[in-house]
């Protein structure tokens, strides 16, 4: 649906924040880290405050703080 609201037009123009979780897998001697996301990528983030095995909150490629390790499971409806 489109707005007419000038603010709301304007701010669908501004590049969108990626936030999601990753295990950090590495933690590299140049102040990043490496990482697997849930669907089996490889991530390089800026950032080493993450411990190696912890699950690690990354938004715009930067290491923001641990994130909880939850269970994780898939059902179909």
């Amino acid at each position: 649906m489109t707005t007419v609201n000038a603010f709301l037009r304007f701010r669908q123009l501004l590049p969108q924040r990626t936030r999601f979780t990753a295990t950090i897998t590495a933690i590299n001697a140049d102040g990043t880290s490496n990482g697997s996301t849930r669907d089996g990528g490889k991530v390089k983030v800026l950032g080493d405050s993450v411990d190696v095995g912890l699950k690690a909150w990354i938004e715009d490629g930067r290491i923001v703080g641990e994130a909880p390790n939850l269970t994780e499971y898939v059902e179909l409806v």
